[in-house]
């Protein structure tokens, strides 16, 4: 009989993905981006341009995100 968490668990290992606006790159090859709720961090990768949404994945750029509206819905 296998283990129900395990499983679970081997489903939920990847990242979370979250999208972010890349403000500035940096000589290292590094991009700082400033999340939704304001924060700034610093992440690998270039290939957004500055200015526009970023997908970041486990603090690596993965690609570019569609530049939609956001709200926040508290309950």
């Amino acid at each position: 009989m296998s283990n129900s968490y395990r499983r679970l668990r081997s489903l939920t290992q990847n990242q979370p993905r979250t999208v972010a606006t890349v403000t500035s790159h940096n000589p290292d090859g590094t991009s700082t981006v400033q999340l939704m709720g304001g924060a700034f961090i610093t992440v690998l990768g270039q290939d957004v341009e500055v200015a526009n949404k970023a997908y970041i994945e486990g603090g690596l750029i993965v690609g570019q995100a569609a530049d939609l509206p956001y709200s926040e819905i508290e309950v």
